[in-house]
């Protein structure tokens, strides 16, 4: 079932629930809340029990089924476990009749009064006859004596709510009475009057939301109303002649209360002469309050002086945090570096692997290009050898005999030669691959380093606010990237034209091949000559176009063995650059991390900065706190001699407003 709080009971007491919720753990804050946190509980009851982690609270209501009309008290009472004592506060109405301005500046003032009980439920002092000077303990336990206390300040509280009920019902009366005797005189102004006693006994009655919907009817419903306001007069002429009979009697009263003052009147001047030295010593103690108000000004400002000291330390912490964000900031980029660095690092690693693999191919090349010199020196010795004999004709037979075994020598060279050119050729695709990776790692290396570069010159940006150091830094990169696009462009051209001179190749060795095959079949076709013996007359010797054929092919030979040597040569050389250049990124990649070396120092100083401050603030949080410690114990010292002014307030208070003294 939902519940409804009325607007005026929740504007009155809206500054103690959010005191409670701040200092005391209320669980609402607005009106929403509190309906709510209300709803949980079942039944149509006015006592509300909630409990809290450190305090109980207890709220006694006027409600109509599901209405809640005005909130009479609430109770504040420590939990068992956190305070042996059980102390707390009653909030109620505040007494009419004994004002306490000191009280004005509690929430809810000057209409609710907080009424301090302490000790297991005992109260001290509250209000009128219900005051006390001493424990009253009224429980064997300290939950009875707080439920008793309790109630005995939620019945003063009730007490005043009936007290202003029936002021108002009087003064509803005699309005009413008012508007009657009008009526009799004027008969058309009798609704009017009628209507006016209404509002003001609606006042009382907790119905007046039923009358109030009255104005809204139709006209088809005024007669039925004028029934009903017919019946209200006559009940309110019953009333007048109940309230004559009380007035007749009232009077008899007062004529005895009139011996009975005249009796008294003898004892009302010593009163007198009592209440002026009561006079005197109220002066006595306002000046003192005087004194105690300029002292409570005095330690205000104080307190604002330390309040504006808490805020300016509020925002240094506040600051202090922004610089440990920044810190956490900057080492999360220095950690990211690190890893960064130590991938670099990796990767030349990988690279000096794949170049210790590259020498060791190199190596293995100049072992097999030692080889094929030591085959190309043997083929021009045979060579030799072939012309030497050619110049001799009388032994053409053992020549022609001796170049045919040599030209199946050369054949088989040949066939060792083209098993070696395509060895070589399959060792220099891998060359390429391999350097065709190396580019690519290069590239990657080259945008890491990019990156690297562009957070560091973040770094620098938000930290040192673009320096001129920065400046010269970004230009000295700027320059080394040009450098790094250009060799890249260059080991580019060489390597396309190392492609342009490796099918150049492939074309030459093509030719070879054929020229191969062509001296296969013309030394096929040529048939076989024996030697004969010694004696026997020699055959025609061979012509010397032949021979001149075969001088140059052998020439041909030696010439594209010599432009195999030199091509291997440059390859070398390209080889050698390759290495040299390796070395110089080695030793930019060196002096770059140096410079991010240098950027940790810098920012492990700044943490060292931020760490200083972070200790400073702390000192000052300490010098607060014993300020704030400090504040509190004047706070309690005042609080005491408030306590002790109101207990004397209260004896004057007895002195001067006995039954007599009221008469």
């Amino acid at each position: 079932m939902s519940l409804d709080i009325d607007k005026e009971c929740w504007n009155r007491w809206h500054p103690v629930f959010s005191s409670l919720a701040a200092k005391y753990g209320f669980p609402a804050k607005s009106i929403f809340q509190l309906a709510s946190l209300l709803r949980l509980h079942s039944g149509e009851g006015s006592t509300f029990r909630i409990t809290g982690e450190r305090w109980r609270f207890v709220i006694d209501v006027m409600r109509r089924g599901k209405d809640i009309v005005d909130i009479i008290a609430i109770t504040l009472i420590t939990r068992h476990n956190q305070d042996d004592r059980r102390n707390g506060a009653v909030i109620a109405r505040a007494c009419n009749i004994h004002p306490t301005p000191a009280d004005n500046n509690r929430p809810g003032g000057p209409h609710l009064r907080w009424y301090p009980v302490t000790s297991g439920g005992e109260v001290y002092q509250h209000c009128c006859d219900k005051e006390c000077t001493s424990p009253d303990k009224s429980g064997s336990t300290s939950r009875g004596t707080w439920e008793t206390s309790r109630l005995r300040i939620i019945q003063k509280a009730y007490e005043q709510e009936a007290l202003l009920l029936r002021q108002l019902y009087k003064e509803a009366t005699v309005n009413a009475s008012t508007s009657f005797q009008a009526s009799q005189q004027d008969p058309q102004s009798m609704n009017a009057g009628v209507a006016r006693s209404k509002e003001t006994s609606t006042g009382i009655d907790t119905g007046s939301q039923e009358f109030e919907g009255f104005n809204h009817l139709s006209q088809g419903q005024s007669q039925h109303l004028e029934k009903q306001r017919r019946d209200e007069v006559a009940s309110l002429r019953r009333d007048l002649q109940s309230a004559n009979i009380e007035t007749k009697a009232l009077r008899a009263r007062n004529i005895q209360l009139d011996k009975d003052n005249a009796r008294k009147s003898a004892t009302i001047e010593n009163v007198q002469m009592e209440v002026i030295h009561v006079r005197r010593q109220k002066a006595n103690l306002l000046l003192e309050n005087n004194d105690q108000m300029a002292r409570i000004r005095e330690q205000r400002l104080l307190i604002s002086d330390f309040l504006q000291k808490n805020q300016e330390l509020q925002t240094e912490v506040t600051q202090h945090n922004e610089f440990a964000g920044l810190n956490k900031q900057l080492e999360a980029e220095k950690d990211t570096l690190v890893e960064q660095n130590e991938k670099l690092t990796n990767k030349q690693n990988n690279l000096i692997k794949s170049r210790q693999s590259l020498r060791d191919s190199n190596a293995d090349l100049e072992a097999k290009m030692e080889k094929m010199e030591r085959k190309r020196i043997r083929m021009d010795n045979k060579f030799n050898k072939l012309e030497a004999k050619a110049q001799s004709q009388e032994k053409q037979i053992a020549t022609l005999t001796a170049a045919n075994d040599e030209v199946n020598e050369v054949r088989e060279a040949n066939i060792e030669l083209n098993e070696n050119t395509a060895k070589l050729e399959g060792e220099k695709e891998e060359a390429i691959k391999i350097s065709e990776g190396l580019v690519e790692q290069l590239t990657e290396l080259e945008n890491e380093l990019l990156q690297s570069r562009t957070k560091v010159s973040q770094l620098w940006h938000d930290m040192e606010l673009k320096n001129e150091h920065d400046r010269r830094n970004e230009t000295a990169l700027a320059e080394a990237q040009q450098d790094l696009k250009h060799r890249t462009t260059t080991h580019s051209n060489e390597i396309e034209k190392l492609k342009k001179d490796i099918s150049a190749k492939e074309a030459i060795t093509q030719r070879l091949q054929g020229e191969i095959l062509c001296l296969q079949q013309r030394s096929q076709a040529t048939p076989y000559t024996p030697r004969r013996p010694y004696g026997v007359e020699d055959e025609p010797p061979v012509s010397a176009r032949e021979l001149q054929y075969q001088r140059t092919i052998s020439r041909q030979a030696n010439e594209k063995a010599s432009e195999m040597e030199s091509k291997l040569d440059a390859m070398k050389l390209a080889m050698e650059a390759m290495k040299s250049e390796l070395q110089t990124e080695k030793a930019e990649v060196n002096a770059r991390k140096a410079e991010v070396d240098a950027k940790k120092a810098e920012v492990e100083a700044l943490v060292k900065k931020c760490a200083d401050k972070m200790n400073a603030a702390n000192a000052k949080e300490t010098y607060t706190v014993s300020l704030e410690k400090q504040l509190e114990e004047l706070r309690g010292s005042m609080e005491g001699m408030l306590g002790r002014v109101s207990v004397y307030q209260g004896k004057k208070r007895r002195r001067t407003e006995g039954p007599d003294f009221q008469l």
